[in-house]
């Protein structure tokens, strides 16, 4: 059936992925533009709370459309509406990506879902999950489990206070080492960004850094 747009709804409280892929709206926007037609996305019934295609819906928005093709569902509970939007979302389109597969695991299995359930939604053996929760950090005042991104593997099992969480969040994924050479490469070609930002931020970095091993040398004496 044919919805508009206008009576869409976007909770962020049952949305698996932590932010959208300009990317990917492009992408679908291009398609749209030569003929192509997206499948319908999918609704909770009645209240037309976006399930599935948030990047399709933000694709037609762009293009002016009114009204987009739905699938509407109904759930028996919030915990199977999040479990589906889960699924729907690792079966097709843009891939979850790891940060946003353990997320969905630690409130899944908050909603009371089993790791055998768990491992039917995300697409993952039982065995791989359990590997996964081995790999969280906990929230230093309620102990919720914390789901890590890649590059910062290293605090598993570690108490993050507030500050932590919200740099773990916003992080880009791949190991500081990563960004560290990247910055060397670019210093040691003379390909730098010569601009008032970068040498403030350089600044800062060498500044931080000079503190830390400070510290970390008066330590270990």
């Amino acid at each position: 059936m044919k919805v508009a747009l206008e009576k869409l709804k976007i909770d962020l409280s049952i949305y698996p992925r932590s932010g959208l892929s300009e990317f990917n709206i492009g992408r679908l926007v291009a398609a749209m533009k030569t003929g192509a037609k997206l499948p319908p996305i999918v609704v909770e019934s009645g209240t037309f709370r976006i399930v599935d295609g948030r990047h399709r819906t933000v694709a037609h928005e762009r293009m002016e459309h009114r009204e987009i093709d739905v699938t509407a569902k109904s759930y028996k509970s919030e915990a199977d509406l999040f479990a589906d939007a889960v699924r729907l979302n690792i079966g097709h389109g843009q891939p979850l990506d790891q940060y946003n597969v353990r997320s969905a695991i630690i409130r899944l299995t908050e909603y009371g879902y089993t790791r055998e359930k768990i491992s039917d939604i995300v697409r993952l053996p039982p065995e791989q999950i359990a590997k996964i929760e081995r790999g969280f950090a906990s929230d230093s005042t309620t102990g919720r489990p914390i789901a890590l991104k890649g590059g910062l593997s290293h605090l598993a099992g570690q108490k993050l206070e507030e500050s932590q969480q919200k740099v773990n969040r916003q992080y880009g994924g791949p190991k500081a080492t990563f960004y560290l050479r990247q910055l060397c490469e670019l210093l040691l070609n003379d390909m730098w960004p010569q601009t008032t930002v970068f040498a403030q931020e350089m600044d800062r970095l060498c500044e931080l850094w000079s503190k830390i091993k400070s510290k970390k040398d008066g330590e270990a004496a």
